[in-house]
């Protein structure tokens, strides 16, 4: 634990969840279902991993990684829509909960928007082509923040868009 995390934050009960494993219907609506169950088990942050669409270049498995993540600034249509991504979150604090979100700032999927608009944010190998620093981790390719206007991109452009990014702020502030 930092030493500069809060104290109150010190004690209390992170509950991880991967919407599309976590209930039969794997969308929003399943883990807002879920969410009284979720809370009595002490919950205090409830944490989302990846919510954000699954690039298809070189998925693992059918269904992909969510960490292979195709567009920061949308959301993964399986899970259900922008609404409904709300109405849990809302939810959540209706029943004293915070929400985090899960954001990869370290790589994309090859085939990501970021990849096809600035792929000179990239790591490349000798020949020129997207790459990373983990081998077997063919779905992604990894960001090089010695590019300063990556930064800058990611400060306006994560956290799934200006839309969510009111949602995001929300929850942030409770």
């Amino acid at each position: 634990m930092a030493r500069n995390t809060q104290t109150q934050l010190r004690n209390e009960m992170i509950y991880s969840v991967f919407v599309r494993n976590y209930s039969e219907a794997g969308n929003f609506a399943g883990v807002t279902a879920d969410l009284q169950r979720i809370k009595d088990l002490g919950t205090d942050i409830l944490w989302l991993l990846p919510i954000n669409p699954i690039g298809e270049v070189n998925r693992k498995g059918t269904l992909g990684s969510p960490y292979a993540i195709k567009d920061y600034r949308g959301i993964n249509p399986e899970y259900g829509t922008l609404a409904d991504f709300k109405a849990l979150t809302d939810r959540a604090h209706e029943l004293g909960m915070k929400v985090m979100l899960d954001i990869v700032y370290n790589h994309t999927s090859p085939d990501s928007v970021l990849a096809t608009e600035h792929p000179e944010w990239f790591y490349h190998d000798a020949d020129g082509q997207l790459t990373n620093k983990v081998g077997d981790w063919s779905d992604v390719k990894d960001l090089d923040y010695g590019h300063h206007e990556l930064w800058q991109y990611q400060s306006t452009h994560s956290c799934i868009g200006a839309s969510l990014w009111t949602v995001t702020v929300v929850m942030l502030r409770h």
